[in-house]
């Protein structure tokens, strides 16, 4: 039987041309040993959260299988409080009415008693 319609080339991209595929993904493990077993494909690396702790692993695999491992701690990270200052011009003002008032001191108040 012959085929009256003319092959068309595939003139759209398909999804793997326009995204490129990720090697990075994230995996949970139950505790260091656990993230070391995690078995991977070489040049691959992969994020690792651990489920006991509040820590996760980054493995990485080189092109012949070797796999290193490093981890890290989270910290929960608390809002900074805007710290007050005086103002120049708010400190001088206090100076000039500072001046006028007469510091006694504790010697001069014990004798007066």
């Amino acid at each position: 039987m012959y085929n009256y319609y003319p092959t068309v080339p595939n003139v759209f991209p398909t999804q793997s041309n326009v995204f490129p595929t990720q090697t990075e993904q994230i995996q949970y493990v139950n505790g260091k040993q656990s993230a070391e077993s995690y078995q991977m494909s070489p040049n691959s690396s992969v994020i690792l959260m651990d489920s006991e702790k509040a820590r996760f692993y980054v493995k990485k695999t080189d092109a012949s299988g070797i796999s290193t491992i490093k981890a890290y701690d989270f910290m929960e990270v608390e809002d900074e409080k805007p710290q007050e200052y005086v103002t120049k011009q708010e400190f001088e003002k206090f100076k000039a009415s500072m001046k006028g008032v007469k510091h006694e001191s504790s010697n001069d108040a014990n004798r007066k008693q």
